[in-house]
């Protein structure tokens, strides 16, 4: 991703709305520091088992609050449920996804995407 600024959310288990909710707090704050710059955000779902439809929404609503400052969002899974709830956000928000299967396909996935 040439030297493109990058946040990174790493998954574990469910993703609870109060888990949702403490990261986009997180999400915000950074983002306050980095106003005039986009920002490529990863998603690393690898570990992930699912989330709660209330964290879905509130992520939902997170991004069209920052897609200002949102270069592009690559997801790391292979879930198909996951990989579904992304492009149902994407349908909502219209934000730039791109979908791997693992980190290592970032930097050469150009066209790799569900957007």
């Amino acid at each position: 991703m040439n030297n493109d600024e990058i946040l990174q959310f790493d998954f574990c288990g469910e993703l609870t709305e109060k888990d949702a909710m403490e990261g986009i707090k997180e999400w915000k704050e950074l983002f306050a520091f980095s106003r005039e710059q986009k920002l490529n955000i990863i998603w690393n779902c690898e570990n992930m088992t699912g989330y709660e439809n209330k964290a879905r929404i509130a992520w939902q609503k997170a991004i069209k609050e920052l897609k200002k400052q949102i270069k592009c969002i690559w997801l790391i899974t292979d879930s198909k449920i996951i990989r579904t709830g992304a492009v149902l956000m994407n349908t909502f928000t219209s934000f730039n996804l791109r979908v791997v299967k693992s980190s290592e396909k970032i930097s050469t996935a150009k066209e790799y995407s569900y957007a």
